[in-house]
């Protein structure tokens, strides 16, 4: 068996980029903090938008990995939360819910059931592949709560607990820094001049969510594997 999944490998794969615009940064400041702090900055602050966009896209990827190993494992369909379902089914649901005049509400139900109504059974594994682009619709931002909800929609309430029984003494530290980094690229995407780093800080940032995300992969992976499948 693996020792992580196949989103975590790609993520420390993508992180190269972002190493790649700490270095640039490092180099103009070791040559001038000074003259080069509008560059250094620049670069900082790219590298920052683009890890917060590899986060997230590693917490979508590791809940793909999951769909997919679920129905290529014929994971049965009688213990999965309640919850997974109405996150397959969000969108034609929430069609439904917004809906008022009977006629279109009956239309919106005809599409649900022509769409979706394979999924919905509590007998046997699913039937056909299960759609990950429509599971994930609605997560971004990656703070620390959006990813125990997202982690949720499978049915994993103790998240919070698990991670903090991995990580210990660094749980609340690392919990922050993942927020803090959501946050800094919130202030930067909407023209915060303020919201920069360090090359030094963009390091540590890198350092503790790395670890934060290897900690994720495991106690999820660990989950998966008592509750639906192994997805290593």
């Amino acid at each position: 068996m693996a020792r992580y999944t196949s989103a975590y490998s790609s993520f420390v794969a993508r992180l190269n980029e972002v190493e790649i615009l700490r270095q640039s940064a490092l180099l103009k400041e070791k040559k001038d903090p000074i003259i080069l702090r509008a560059e250094i900055d620049a670069l900082c602050r790219g590298a920052i938008v683009l890890f917060c966009a590899h986060l997230e896209a590693y917490i979508k990827e590791l809940g793909e990995v999951a769909l997919t190993k679920m129905h290529v494992k014929s994971v049965p369909r009688a213990s999965i939360a309640a919850q997974f379902y109405y996150h397959i089914s969000k969108d034609l649901l929430d069609e439904v819910i917004n809906t008022t005049h009977p006629d279109r509400i009956a239309d919106k139900i005809f599409n649900f059931l022509q769409s979706d109504l394979p999924y919905w059974d509590r007998t046997g594994p699913f039937p056909q592949p299960l759609p990950a682009d429509r599971f994930n619709k609605g997560f971004s931002n990656p703070a620390f709560e959006k990813i125990r909800a997202y982690l949720n929609r499978f049915g994993y309430s103790d998240y919070r607990r698990d991670l903090a029984n991995r990580l210990q003494a660094n749980y609340q530290p690392t919990v922050t820094m993942v927020n803090h980094l959501v946050d800094t690229r919130n202030k930067i995407a909407h023209g915060d001049p303020t919201a920069s780093k360090t090359p030094r800080d963009v390091g540590d940032m890198i350092t503790i969510i790395k670890a934060y995300c290897i900690s994720t992969d495991s106690v999820f992976a660990a989950w998966c594997k008592t509750n639906l499948c192994s997805i290593r």
